[in-house]
């Protein structure tokens, strides 16, 4: 792994600060691999599962450092903090869906196994004009159609194609399982792992040392990896997951601030204020004025 820190977007090429993701954000491959003259450097994404197929062309992919060819029928699955780049051939397309943890609560919550089965990046090969392919194809169709529209329910379609979309890939990934997936950098797991415990637990405010102990390391050590591959502290990386889903309460629901600091954890709604006016640079009040 080097030494450098892997730059974060929210999407490739895209400031994190004030990033504020619909349930489904997707797009052409074309689209920002064109714009880049085919090659997109190495970089991850703290907080987005990433969706891809590969319907022309092709070229290569690195991640987490294994190397991958790609050809038209190619399924990719990018969980939270896979440090990814790809080298495309010219006229490259297809599609690339991606979608916050919190898009995906509802299939984790009814599907327990799918957490887990998403937890691990994978690079699929189906048939370009098999069944499978030509059923995800469509479901990006569709979702891009939603998500280039502006129509009443925007939002819960969007979610329900993120859905949808996921999906696909669990049951593809439990049809791939015997055949192996990726190996994986050893800090790359922890820190996806922590990423992954910080997702179902940020609300109860577990303490790095509870943290750590369920991960059976140690705090520096989970504190170091996350700084080395994230470029920020495991204590961030907490503080950032709260943050999004205070937003999203903020700009989504009608919640009262005092309702969405106990909903988050909080107890005591001042301090919550206080916490969020420290990241965001506003009050609470504030910035769901200005959303």
């Amino acid at each position: 792994m080097p030494a450098t820190i892997v730059p974060a977007y929210w999407l490739y090429g895209e400031r994190l600060a004030e990033r504020f993701p619909d349930a489904l954000h997707i797009e052409p491959i074309v689209a920002r691999s064109s714009l880049h003259g085919w090659t997109i450097q190495p970089h991850l994404h703290h907080d987005l599962f990433q969706f891809f197929l590969v319907t022309q062309g092709g070229g290569r992919t690195r991640v987490d450092g294994r190397d991958h060819r790609l050809a038209p029928g190619a399924a990719l699955l990018l969980p939270p903090s896979t440090i990814h780049e790809f080298a495309f051939l010219e006229d490259t397309d297809g599609f690339v869906a991606s979608a916050a943890a919190t898009s995906l609560r509802r299939l984790f919550e009814s599907e327990p196994e799918a957490r887990s089965l998403l937890g691990a990046p994978a690079v699929l090969s189906v048939a370009a004009s098999g069944a499978q392919a030509t059923m995800l194809e469509s479901l990006m169709q569709l979702a891009m159609r939603e998500f280039a529209a502006n129509l009443p329910a925007r939002e819960f379609s969007l979610g329900a194609y993120a859905d949808l979309i996921a999906s696909w890939f669990v049951r593809a990934m439990r049809g791939a399982k015997a055949s192996g997936e990726p190996a994986k950098d050893p800090r790359a797991g922890l820190v996806r792992r922590f990423v992954e415990r910080v997702e179902m637990r940020f609300q109860h405010h577990d303490s790095l040392d509870d943290h750590a102990r369920e991960l059976g390391v140690s705090v520096p050590h989970l504190s170091r990896s996350c700084r080395e591959l994230l470029g920020r502290s495991a204590a961030r990386v907490i503080q950032d997951r709260l943050m999004i889903e205070a937003r999203r309460d903020l700009v989504y629901t009608a919640m009262s601030i005092s309702q969405i600091s106990f909903r988050l954890g909080f107890t005591d709604p001042a301090y919550f204020s206080r916490f969020f006016a420290k990241r965001a640079g506003v009050s609470p009040s504030d910035y769901r004025a200005k959303a």
